[in-house]
């Protein structure tokens, strides 16, 4: 099986992105960043985008998205789970544990 979930945590990330670029920029601009990471998940699932191991979390992944990082892991079956999307300035490790 193949596709993806985010964890209650993603969810929440991606509505802090979504809140944050509104405020900042504007609700297009939201809406086409949040579409990015979307595609960029589907990208994961379906394997077709690039990843590497997270040195602080065994078994975890990231790839890059603008100035995010989208940290994930695959079970056996291929499913992805988004457990965190966190921007690039931001401590990995302190954020997943």
């Amino acid at each position: 099986m193949s596709g993806y979930v985010l964890t209650p945590a993603a969810q929440a990330d991606v509505a802090e992105i979504w809140d944050y670029t509104a405020e900042r920029w504007s609700r297009e601009q939201a809406t086409a960043y949040i579409r990015a990471i979307q595609e960029a998940c589907e990208g994961l699932a379906s394997g077709m985008r690039i990843s590497r191991p997270v040195d602080v979390k065994p078994g975890y992944l990231k790839t890059n998205v603008k100035s995010h990082f989208i940290i994930f892991r695959r079970d056996d079956a291929g499913l992805v789970t988004v457990v965190r999307i966190l921007h690039s300035r931001m401590d990995v490790e302190r954020h997943l544990r």
